[in-house]
């Protein structure tokens, strides 16, 4: 057991036996599933995202008088595993409903557990068009990686104008989901691609791969993937004296990208779901309490993936305020909800229970300036 797994487990022993104590009625349980593990540069803020939704609620007075107990599970980058950790949380824990799994593969696998056993399980980041109408418990919290894809190639081909790009892609479902759909999107603007080359995760090296995209000489270079290749995959790429401007996607978002990447970082653009500047004041609370709390705990730093994630939790406790502690009750009032106070905007979830963020595309645009992430539309 994982030292942050075991936090988890005993954090949510305790909160049971206390939460019982202090108020004689039985706790009612929510589970998260997150990237404990692999991922955890972005399931840790995931999970304090959930946490911090949660000792709001508890801190208030709970449900109806009823404390919340968080059950914590790591999804481990695996569908397999996902599939377990869910089927523990509704079987053994008997949660109302849950947060997760984070990434699309496990969603997929995992949210027909929780669909067939008719629990609520709202995904704060799996980005695959094909969770759209998956199931009648399922929700997603973020915008879909075609409508990223879309916004992304968009600013790409009126700024910066390209007439080629070079793929560099990491060879798992996600990256390669990514190069097939920005691929079309490219086309679709007339940007051809003239490279494509793939990594593995864990991969360390890049320069061979990256001296062919090189001799293909594109306007562009694209690298979809995660954090710990695709940052060095940049520095590496200046270190072979490629200028081009570095398109990302969500996986970047992370403040370790620019740590990682050094100078390769700057003019790196990605399309994000969150701005640190939207300007309410439950945005203003959530961003100061979780920047305590990472400092507190000295946990990786990612503010999008923690604020996803807490509005997913927070949509879902109001449910239970609303409509009673049941997967029915969820589930009615994210079916009725309109506009909704999140941090990442005014929430509604469409019919096939995608996200809708009121007055805008769901998706901003962000670039590395001076070291840090600058929404520039």
């Amino acid at each position: 057991m994982t030292g942050w797994r075991r936090i988890m487990v005993l954090a949510s022993v305790l909160l049971l036996v206390t939460a019982g104590l202090a108020w004689g009625q039985e706790p009612i349980k929510m589970g998260s599933v997150m990237r404990l593990t692999i991922g955890a540069e972005h399931g840790i803020p995931c999970a304090r995202g959930v946490e911090m939704a949660v000792a709001e609620v508890n801190k208030a007075g709970g449900i109806n008088g009823r404390q919340v107990v968080l059950v914590g599970e790591d999804e481990k980058d695996s569908p397999a595993a996902a599939v377990s950790a869910v089927q523990k949380l509704i079987n053994v824990d008997k949660v109302v409903a849950m947060v997760g799994p984070m990434t699309s593969g496990a969603m997929m696998a995992a949210g027909k557990t929780a669909d067939d056993a008719k629990v609520v399980a709202v995904t704060p980041t799996a980005t695959t068009p094909k969770l759209s109408g998956y199931g009648a418990y399922l929700y997603r919290g973020c915008s879909r990686i075609d409508k990223q894809a879309e916004v992304l190639t968009d600013y790409v081909a009126k700024n910066w104008k390209p007439k080629t790009v070079g793929i560099f892609f990491s060879n798992e479902p996600y990256g390669k989901g990514c190069a097939e759909l920005f691929t079309k999107f490219f086309e679709k603007h007339g940007i051809k691609v003239v490279a494509t080359e793939s990594f593995n995760r864990g991969a360390r090296d890049f320069k061979s791969e990256l001296t062919k995209i090189k001799a293909a000489n594109p306007d562009i270079l694209f690298i979809p993937g995660y954090t710990p290749e695709t940052a060095p995959a940049a520095a590496q790429a200046r270190q072979l004296g490629m200028n081009q401007k570095i398109l990302g996607v969500y996986g970047d978002m992370d403040p370790v990208y620019i740590q990682l990447a050094g100078k390769a970082a700057e003019g790196h653009v990605i399309g994000v779901e969150y701005d640190e500047n939207y300007d309410t004041p439950k945005n203003k609370k959530f961003k100061q309490d979780y920047e305590e709390l990472v400092k507190k705990n000295k946990d990786p730093y990612n503010i999008m993936f923690a604020a996803l994630s807490y509005d997913a939790a927070s949509m879902i406790l109001e449910g239970m305020k609303k409509n009673g502690p049941t997967a029915e009750g969820v589930k009615k009032f994210l079916d009725e909800m309109k506009d909704f106070d999140g941090v990442t905007g005014k929430l509604s979830f469409d019919k096939t229970h995608d996200v809708a963020r009121a007055g805008t595309l769901g998706v901003y645009i962000v670039e590395v300036k001076g070291g840090k992430y600058v929404v520039v539309k």
